[in-house]
């Protein structure tokens, strides 16, 4: 039988043994024992009644460095006090606590915030703390409990809150002087700066077949109406597309593991140019073979000169892990009907394995403009043949984009 149980019991026989001797300061002391009980059990039992843990977190998305604001409140709207609480909630250890000394946590890969104190009846306790994330990623802050009990400590309770928020931490994000590259044309002169290019998205009309024109541009349909060969015509544009490959294999086997600086550092370079490209009024689109959180493909972002576009894009980077979903080649291949004539293909990448280089080289044949920007010096300056390949500054000094 528990303890709280046995005060119960105890003050039932004292009072009874009272009666029975007619002893008052028994009979009192059993009446006080069997009081206190009942009242420190309905305490207990009703301890958590209207009590609520709120928290609040200002901001989705983050860079790196800067401090995102958590707010969280704990409110007793009765009359029954809380005479001591202790609430904790779980956080990523890449998120840090401005001014606080995180507590150790069960959880693999966490640390716990912690808070004590009581609160009275009708009492509310707010706390505002600066979170500040060290490392790019997908950030989970929760669950949250709170612990408390009766006065004599005799029914201890413990509330759950299930409740998670995510933070999302974008790659660290540096200037094109910073990665050594000329901050007008980071991926080398543009040749035919003003040429118009064919928007195969927009048919303009049709023409009769012209010897060379490929075998996508013929009309079929209209083919077989008009008894001759029809191609399409396609309206003009002159929105420059960039289209960002990332490759976040660092080594040639998967099984080998992966190096930490080269993923950073080929994150962080294709997040920094993407942010560079949307200023310059590109039309900006991603590939890489990571996946987004419980998503099992290849991460794919058509171009988009949308207003959310580069925030898309920012977050994609942001919860890369170093798991690989498929072989980039492969999906570079199966994209490559899809890409507008005239794009420009950007391969932003610290291992260009053969395949990869292939579809460079059919990127190139296409009529696309290719560039690839080495994050590392295992990229060979002829990786892909007349392809050029710029590498980014300080490799020899990098100590990785995350810290």
């Amino acid at each position: 039988m528990p303890f709280r149980d046995a005060w119960l019991i105890v003050g039932g026989l004292l009072i009874f043994a009272g009666f029975a001797a007619e002893q008052p300061p028994v009979l009192a002391i059993g009446v006080i024992i069997l009081v206190v009980g009942a009242v420190s059990r309905f305490w207990g039992k009703h301890l958590f009644d209207r009590v609520t843990m709120r928290r609040s977190l200002s901001q989705k998305r983050a860079f790196l460095g800067e401090k995102v604001p958590y707010s969280v409140e704990l409110e007793n709207k009765k009359l029954l006090p809380m005479p001591w609480y202790e609430w904790r909630i779980s956080l990523d250890d890449a998120v840090k606590v401005e001014g606080e000394a995180l507590a150790a946590s069960a959880a693999p890969g966490t640390s716990s915030l912690v808070r004590k104190g009581a609160l009275g009846w009708y009492e509310k306790h707010n706390w505002t703390f600066q979170l500040q994330p060290d490392t790019r990623g997908y950030h989970i802050l929760g669950p949250g409990s709170v612990k408390s009990s009766d006065i004599l400590g005799l029914w201890p309770l413990r509330k759950e809150d299930e409740e998670k928020d995510a933070l999302v931490v974008f790659p660290r994000i540096f200037t094109m002087e910073e990665l050594g590259l000329p901050a007008d044309r980071p991926m080398g002169e543009r040749k035919g700066r003003n040429r118009l290019f064919e928007d195969p998205q927009r048919v303009a009309g049709l023409r009769d077949y012209h010897p060379g024109d490929p075998l996508k541009r013929i009309d079929w349909k209209a083919t077989a109406r008009r008894g001759e060969l029809q191609s399409r015509v396609y309206e003009p544009s002159a929105t420059h597309q960039l289209y960002i490959l990332v490759n976040i294999d660092t080594l040639a086997h998967s099984w080998e593991g992966y190096l930490k600086d080269d993923l950073e550092r080929t994150i962080s370079t294709a997040a920094s140019l993407a942010v560079w490209a949307a200023g310059a009024r590109y039309s900006v689109g991603l590939l890489a073979n990571g996946s987004f959180p419980d998503a099992d493909r290849p991460i794919r972002l058509a171009p988009s000169r949308s207003r959310d576009q580069l925030t898309k894009v920012l977050e994609a980077l942001a919860v890369i892990q170093p798991l690989t979903m498929g072989d980039l080649a492969e999906a570079a291949h199966r994209e490559a009907g899809r890409v507008p004539q005239g794009s420009t293909i950007l391969l932003v990448a610290a291992l260009i394995p053969p395949p990869l280089a292939g579809a460079m080289a059919r990127f190139a044949s296409e009529g696309h403009r290719v560039a690839i920007m080495a994050t590392s010096k295992r990229v060979e300056p002829d990786s892909v043949p007349g392809v050029p390949v710029q590498y980014v500054a300080g490799l020899e000094e990098w100590e990785g984009a995350a810290r």
